[in-house]
């Protein structure tokens, strides 16, 4: 290989490189804030936002996921426990519907975990109603079995951040 030819080389996957880090930023979230369809949660150290498992636009959608590292969409039938949460990890989603009742219950400071919350999930969850503005959304929150106490409250923390989007 010529010495030019390695130049472009690395100059291409440096280009790679550089294209990949701006995306994985994009999708991460914005700051310590991660949004989407109008809503936000505040992102504890070391979390991101995570893609949607389905975007089909049913009512309830999934709206917004965050999660501690490899957490990531499945399949599966359950809207809220469509995602693999590792062992010592936890996520955070957030459904929403398109019109309001506006029934709390129970509020987001009384979030508590507990195994049997969702069908489809086996590890301990824990999940709020509540309205903002002239929506309502389910905040759920995802445990794997060995999270720590330190990740619990950081994804109760995350969940109990739920507010309408800042315009900025």
């Amino acid at each position: 290989m010529t010495k030019r030819s390695r130049h472009i080389v690395l100059l291409a996957t440096a280009t790679v490189a550089v294209a990949a880090l701006v995306a994985s930023a994009a999708v991460a979230a914005t700051g310590d804030v991660a949004r989407a369809w109008g809503i936000q949660l505040t992102l504890p150290d070391g979390w991101s936002k995570v893609s949607p498992a389905s975007d089909q636009r049913t009512d309830p959608r999934t709206l917004l996921v965050v999660g501690t590292d490899g957490v990531r969409a499945t399949q599966s039938d359950c809207l809220v426990s469509s995602y693999r949460v590792p062992a010592d990890g936890a996520a955070v989603v957030v459904i929403g519907w398109k019109t309001s009742i506006g029934v709390s219950f129970p509020p987001l400071s009384a979030m508590k975990l507990r195994r049997g919350t969702f069908d489809c999930f086996a590890g301990r969850g824990a999940f709020a109603r509540v309205t903002r503005g002239d929506r309502d959304f389910q905040v759920n929150v995802l445990a794997g079995d060995r999270a720590s106490n330190a990740t619990i409250e950081d994804a109760l923390d995350a969940a109990r951040s739920l507010a309408l989007a800042s315009r900025s």
